[in-house]
């Protein structure tokens, strides 16, 4: 059995066993575990007490303000200053989320007051001026004054993903202007965060549900919350203690949040939540411990470090499985300090805007960051057995598609769906998520065609739709260097279904998709389906699927091709696009076998 993480690091930091233990899969049997609390007492007591953040203060403001980096964030900062209210966040807009399930109305003015003073602060400190001090109190005492931190959509918790963050946000504030700011704002400061993080984290932080590990609040709780004690907590006992507990939830972040091979099932942008605090009270501890704790030393990090370039697809886009989005983008401050740490260099040609609405994030694309943006890596193949997931790369084209099961964070009834991307234009789709209100996170998910699998590129046999739950799975294996096999008859749950299986090659730029059925009796009937955010037109059994830069056309060996527009759905879920479910329906028989092929010709070939 794998020994904690944290006991590892606990160990180091008492010399029961050597520096580098985390890179070990067990202790020796002869150890005795340390008590977490008195080991990372013992680390704080021989680290050092310098600055948690040394990287802001090794450069002037004005240096910091002339870096490539500071160069693209300082004009952002300053758009505050066309800003002339504070958001008000009134009880109101609060209660529009019970009355009608709607985030937007008190989560719009809830992060434009943040945006705000994230902006103010950064242009404080790069600009040097204190003119903007009134504004930066008054943001500053306008959040102490809300009720609660936490957002209508999580009110069922104590701390949630945003209470914390602002908690770390007005810690760093504290950091950056220092005795800039009155006495008296920093000391309200101080008492709003320990009344409702600090205090409330040592009576229960073991206990908060997101501290299973189990998805990217983790990461960004417990590193917040990490960031804050750190920042914030001057009693050594509370310290220590609150860190033992946060240093346990994130060994479970990164056990639990990330299979074995290293992908998030929760998709990239869920990768960069859940690393961001993850790694920004990684170097904070490593600094304050004099590197005898080091989150980022783990292994594991290299594996997860390798995700983004899986599941990257080309001109910006993303495998768009669960709820993830087709377009992201790497937080500046991850790929720098990751690839720093880990060698993964190809995070750097990921990059996207430093702008944040968070202060962590933007002091840290500032101080970590060189501004720059490396060369797009190439795109590979690339096979990861554990998460179910695979990339077929072959000319023009490039293939994700996903087994696994139907109970994975942040979940779709998806097994068996894929991406198919000519050009770096993705033709065939996976829709991503739904609209994020009180039905999409409740037992009417599944009503959600973003959800269910009626919105995805699989079957629907006999007429029912993949079920919900961790036993409705797939299985996927890697046959040949371009062909992957997915079964994923237990998706459904249907008794008379022997078999259901999906094989794809991608070679030479066409793509053939051959699906196979089997059943006891006389068999049902068998509706394949392919989803795509492009205009298509239908013609027997052939389907046309066309963007101004080209067509890909779907020929299947049999059938009637159908196009259905999903508009209600569509206009439901806030979707600028329309999404189109092309469909073919074979009739009922013990066994059926379809064989699809799907060709690409550039508008610039064609003529």
């Amino acid at each position: 059995m794998k020994t904690s993480i944290t006991v590892l690091l606990l160990a180091c930091a008492l010399g029961l066993i050597p520096t580098g233990c985390v890179h070990a899969e067990t202790s020796p049997a002869t150890q005795a575990k340390p008590d977490p609390a008195a080991g990372i007492l013992r680390a704080l007591e021989t680290g050092k007490t310098g600055p948690l953040f040394p990287e802001l203060t090794a450069h002037s403001p004005e240096e910091w303000a002339a870096t490539p980096a500071g160069a693209q964030i300082l004009p952002w900062a300053r758009e505050s200053a066309a800003v002339t209210a504070i958001p008000e966040t009134t009880y109101t807009l609060y209660r529009r989320y019970k009355v009608a399930g709607e985030r937007p109305p008190y989560e719009g003015p809830y992060f434009e007051k943040r945006k705000l003073l994230t902006q103010e602060v950064v242009a404080a400190l790069l600009d040097h001026s204190d003119a903007r001090m009134g504004r930066i109190n008054d943001l500053l005492w306008s959040i102490c004054e809300e009720s609660t931190w936490v957002v209508p959509a999580h009110e069922v918790h104590i701390i949630d993903l945003f209470a914390s963050e602002t908690a770390c946000d007005l810690a760093q504030v504290l950091m950056v202007l220092g005795d800039r700011l009155p006495e008296e704002v920093r000391n309200r400061v101080r008492a709003e965060v320990k009344r409702r993080i600090l205090d409330p984290y040592l009576e229960r932080g073991a206990q908060m549900s997101w501290g299973s590990g189990r998805n990217n609040w983790t990461g960004v709780c417990a590193g917040s919350v990490g960031q804050t004690f750190l920042l914030l907590e001057e009693d050594p006992a509370r310290l220590s203690q609150a860190l033992a507990t946060v240093l346990e939830q994130l060994d479970r972040f990164l056990q639990n949040a990330f299979t074995e091979d290293g992908a998030s099932l929760e998709g990239i942008g869920y990768w960069n939540y859940g690393l961001s605090h993850y790694v920004s009270f990684a170097e904070m501890l490593r600094e304050r411990t004099n590197g005898s704790i080091d989150l980022l030393g783990q292994e594991k990090l290299k594996a997860i470090a390798q995700y983004p370039g899986t599941v990257y697809l080309g001109n910006g886009l993303y495998a768009s499985f669960a709820d993830a989005h087709e377009t992201s983008e790497v937080e500046p401050y991850l790929a720098a300090r990751i690839a720093q740490r880990t060698g993964a260099n190809e995070l750097l040609g990921l990059v996207g805007n430093p702008a944040d609405w968070r202060l962590n994030t933007l002091l840290r694309n500032l101080t970590w960051w060189d501004g720059t943006k490396a060369a797009e890596p190439p795109l590979r193949d690339a096979f990861m057995p554990k998460s179910g997931i695979a990339k077929l790369v072959s000319d023009r084209a490039v293939l994700a598609i996903k087994a696994g099961h139907n109970d994975e964070p942040h979940n779709h009834n998806d097994i068996g769906s894929f991406v198919l991307c000519f050009d770096g234009i993705a033709y065939l789709c996976d829709p991503g998520g739904g609209l994020y209100n009180a039905d999409y996170f409740s037992k009417k998910r599944y009503e959600n065609v973003f959800a269910n699998s009626y919105g995805h590129s699989v079957p629907r046999i006999g007429g029912k739709l993949q079920q919900t739950g961790k036993q409705f799975n797939g299985t996927m294996e890697h046959t040949a260097d371009n062909t992957v096999s997915i079964r994923f008859e237990n998706a459904y749950g249907i008794t008379e279904l022997r078999e259901a299986s999906r094989r794809v090659t991608l070679q030479d730029g066409v793509l053939t998709m051959e699906d196979t059925f089997a059943f006891n009796g006389t068999g049902l009937e068998v509706e394949e389906a392919l989803l795509t955010w492009q205009r298509v037109e239908v013609n027997n059994n052939m389907a046309r699927v066309s963007t101004d830069k080209g067509t890909l056309e779907i020929t299947a060996d049999q059938g009637v091709f159908t196009a259905e527009p999903l508009t209600d759905a569509c206009k439901a879920n806030h979707k600028k696009g329309m999404l189109t479910r092309i469909a073919l329906t074979r009739p009922a028989a013990p066994g059926i076998a379809t064989r699809f092929t799907m060709k690409y010709t550039a508008a610039k070939d064609k003529g």
